[in-house]
């Protein structure tokens, strides 16, 4: 289980996890929970949902994620930013920029954007992300932040059809794959990376933003 005292006193954000932090068991999806939440108008911006297990975990284009219990990150953050239209595309890029950095952080991997919102160690898949936009009661809009990152799965716990084009950080950090990889650490470092960021794109410094998914950027 994620340690979520240790993680709320150890966070070095201002935001993201600062008021609130939901902790599940098992849910439908963190997004789903978080917009529900939202929707109430009733929560602060930076509100984080976690879960050790999903049951209809999904990604883009009602994709499911699948998650072995305990053995990933599974998250969602609410921001109450009224995005521009011309920015929609930026929160994907924005959650799988700072995913590669806190991997890198703290693992020392060489994790990459792959647009518009995976994240790839060796090319193969170890982090997702998947934005969505609403509103609230008082149709006030916010936006979802949510992802998952492949942590402590091991090879044969993958299917058959993903252990080609799929990995974990445990399995990428060592051959043999039994390497275990503290979750909370990863966790800490995305969420220091997203609030970073965030606050750099709602400070409209997008082209810093921008510059950095360069640099994070897989190349071919």
């Amino acid at each position: 289980m994620i340690d979520i005292g240790t993680l709320q006193q150890t966070l070095e954000n201002r935001i993201i996890g600062k008021t609130k932090i939901e902790y599940h068991t098992e849910v439908t999806s963190t997004n789903d929970v978080a917009i529900e939440l939202g929707k109430s108008g009733k929560i602060e911006e930076g509100t984080l949902i976690l879960a050790e297990h999903q049951t209809a975990g999904r990604g883009r284009f009602g994709r499911t994620w699948q998650a072995p219990y305990g053995k990933c990150i599974l998250a969602s953050i609410v921001f109450r930013y009224r995005l521009k239209q011309e920015h929609i595309h930026l929160p994907n890029l924005l959650g799988a920029l700072s995913i590669a950095q806190g991997i890198h952080t703290i693992t020392g991997l060489a994790a990459r954007i792959k647009h518009p919102n995976d994240v790839r160690i060796d090319k193969k898949k170890v982090a997702g992300v998947l934005t969505e936009i609403e509103y609230d009661k008082n149709r006030h809009p916010f936006f979802v932040l949510g992802f998952g990152v492949n942590v402590n799965i091991s090879r044969k716990e993958f299917p058959i059809e993903l252990r080609n084009i799929a990995t974990s950080l445990q399995f990428a950090a060592s051959e043999s794959g039994d390497v275990k990889i503290c979750r909370t650490s990863i966790l800490r470092a995305i969420l220091h990376r997203i609030e970073e960021n965030y606050l750099n794109f709602k400070s409209n410094n997008i082209r810093l933003v921008e510059k950095q998914v360069k640099l994070w950027e897989e190349t071919t």
